[in-house]
């Protein structure tokens, strides 16, 4: 039994990044992202939980929406873990010094592959060498203003989002239209995004909400995996 690239996947919505061109030219929704994504990057630690809904369609005519939670807990430079349950998985993922360790609990497997340290590294590397479907990394990269390359963008003011004001942005390439509610003041976060294909596909849309938790909540044993008995280690083929 081989463990297949899926085994990576990081629930979520890819946010900003790539070439993008945008809904309109705004230097005020620049400015919000750019400074939501330096502060999130100057964090040593950090945790949050989210809440994903995918709305997909087959053959055009049926519509389906799943639902998963996913917990991350980040240490920089070198510790992350992902938990991700829902309709479809049950699934661990931990990062510790150098070493990247899925777990699937639904079919008692697991699986182990050698990476570079830094998380930013490490995530490149399991995109670049497993094709990895990573949505969520937008949240976890430290260098994300870097990677983030947009013409035009639109910003609609400040509007609540569970009594909470949010910055309102949004963008949009030939594929999909991507709206981002990002909490005011100075230490500003991703509170909720949605994620619209534009090509009438099979993906319709993706839904999250966010919540960001206490980082004291962190303990350093919360990224040591430890198998039991009844998991079973199989080897890792590469997507390529």
């Amino acid at each position: 039994m081989k463990l297949v690239h899926k085994i990576f996947y990081i629930v979520g919505a890819v946010i900003l990044v790539g070439s993008t061109t945008l809904l309109a030219k705004d230097i005020h929704a620049k400015d919000i992202i750019t400074k939501a994504q330096t502060y999130l990057g100057s964090l040593d630690k950090y945790a949050f939980d989210a809440v994903i809904y995918d709305t997909y369609s087959e053959n055009n005519t049926q519509v389906f929406k799943l639902k998963h939670e996913v917990s991350v807990k980040l240490i920089r430079p070198d510790k992350l873990r992902i938990d991700v349950k829902g309709d479809t998985k049950d699934r661990t993922n931990y990062l510790l010094d150098g070493k990247y360790t899925m777990v699937d609990h639904t079919f008692g497997y697991y699986g182990e592959i050698k990476v570079q340290k830094n998380i930013d590294d490490a995530l490149d590397f399991l995109i670049k060498a497993f094709g990895i479907n990573a949505p969520l990394t937008s949240l976890l990269y430290q260098d994300m203003p870097k990677r983030t390359r947009f013409d035009k963008s639109k910003s609609f003011g400040v509007v609540d989002v569970g009594d909470i004001p949010c910055h309102y942005v949004a963008f949009k390439n030939n594929k999909r239209e991507v709206h981002i509610w990002i909490t005011t003041g100075d230490a500003p976060l991703v509170k909720s995004y949605s994620v619209i294909d534009t090509t009438t596909k099979k993906h319709l849309r993706i839904d999250s909400s966010i919540k960001w938790k206490d980082a004291s909540t962190i303990q350093a044993s919360d990224f040591v995996f430890t198998p039991s008995e009844d998991l079973m280690k199989i080897p890792v083929e590469s997507a390529n």
